[in-house]
């Protein structure tokens, strides 16, 4: 039979003897360690199995800085705030990026929505001029032979700003989309709440025909809920969206008419479409600087705040007021 004591502090293992002590053992049971000074547990028989709640000690997981033994003396805690003489580096550190993100393209096209709708307003008022500017041939053409040049340069004109206009109205129109997007986006990350539009579905309804002559406005009014004067821009801007897209299908029906005069008539008409085209895309950028409150140049705007004066302080400035004139028709009288 073997029994034997385990060191609280440093774990060694002593034979507990009947007789008296020996070299590398203990006479009996007994409290400290030989070796370390360190309290000794019950005593333990090594060749019959012992469940752990029977052996008289447990293992316990301390700190290097906690006493090992259970019969050290406590450590005095100092319970003072800790204070430092530089910034403690003992934490975890936050390696955080600062390199700048660089922008999607999406992002990138929505940029340029303002400078395409520009040119856009532009080329479709210059289309205005040219259409007119045609008209007048045609007018003069009746008694009077017109040069071949100045028919060419009338023609190329109205080419090219009309098909200038068109492409770039194609740009502008992808760049209003993904402003749209991003700025649906914005608002409803800022009052903390999820899009209940899919980017998809905003796609489809600004592309797919016949929807997208009611579904970008309803777009652009959830952003503009809380703006009665957005509200109404919007009414606005839409109502010429939806007249333009009718008379291109007016056009289209009256390039079917035969006659010179159905032609002529039909000059004046593009004219016409080209200066609803100019204002819808003028009206458009009003709306998107709006929205975003900027000026149509693209500048922040700046907010009027509206403060209350008190009457007492409305009063006061009345009797200054009145005690200066009173001054000033006394200096006058001497």
């Amino acid at each position: 039979m073997s029994v034997v004591q385990v060191c609280a502090r440093c774990a060694a293992r002593w034979p507990v003897l009947g007789g008296p002590t020996l070299r590398n053992g203990v006479g009996g049971p007994t409290q400290w360690c030989p070796r370390c000074s360190g309290v000794l547990l019950i005593p333990t028989r090594t060749e019959i199995y012992q469940p752990p709640n029977r052996r008289g000690f447990r293992w316990i997981a301390r700190s290097p800085s906690d006493p090992r033994g259970v019969g050290d003396a406590p450590v005095r805690r100092n319970l003072a705030t800790p204070r430092y003489d530089a910034v403690p580096q003992w934490g975890l550190h936050d390696v955080v990026d600062t390199a700048p993100v660089p922008p999607s393209r999406a992002d990138r096209m929505a940029d340029r929505v303002g400078p395409l709708l520009t040119l856009a307003t532009i080329f479709y008022g210059l289309a205005v001029f040219a259409e007119l500017g045609r008209y007048a041939i045609l007018v003069r053409n009746r008694t009077t032979l017109i040069p071949q040049w100045l028919l060419t340069v009338s023609d190329a004109s109205v080419y090219f700003t009309q098909l200038g206009g068109l492409l770039i109205s194609v740009f502008a129109a992808i760049a209003a989309v993904c402003w749209l997007l991003r700025r649906r986006r914005e608002h409803f990350a800022g009052a903390r709440e999820s899009d209940p539009r899919t980017a998809s579905e905003v796609v489809v309804g600004c592309a797919v025909p016949i929807l997208n002559l009611v579904m970008p406005a309803v777009y652009v009014l959830e952003l503009v809920r809380r703006d009665p004067r957005g509200t109404l821009l919007v009414k606005i801007w839409w109502g010429f969206w939806g007249f333009s897209a009718l008379l291109l299908v007016v056009n289209a029906y009256w390039r079917s008419r035969p006659g010179i005069q159905a032609m002529a008539d039909g000059v004046l008409l593009n004219a016409f479409i080209a200066l609803v085209a100019a204002v819808t895309a003028a009206l458009t950028l009003v709306v998107i600087r709006r929205i975003e409150r900027k000026s149509w140049r693209g500048e922040p705007e700046s907010e009027t705040r509206w403060v209350p004066v008190p009457r007492s302080v409305l009063e006061e400035k009345s009797v200054l007021d009145e005690k200066s004139v009173l001054e000033e028709k006394e200096t006058a009288a001497l």
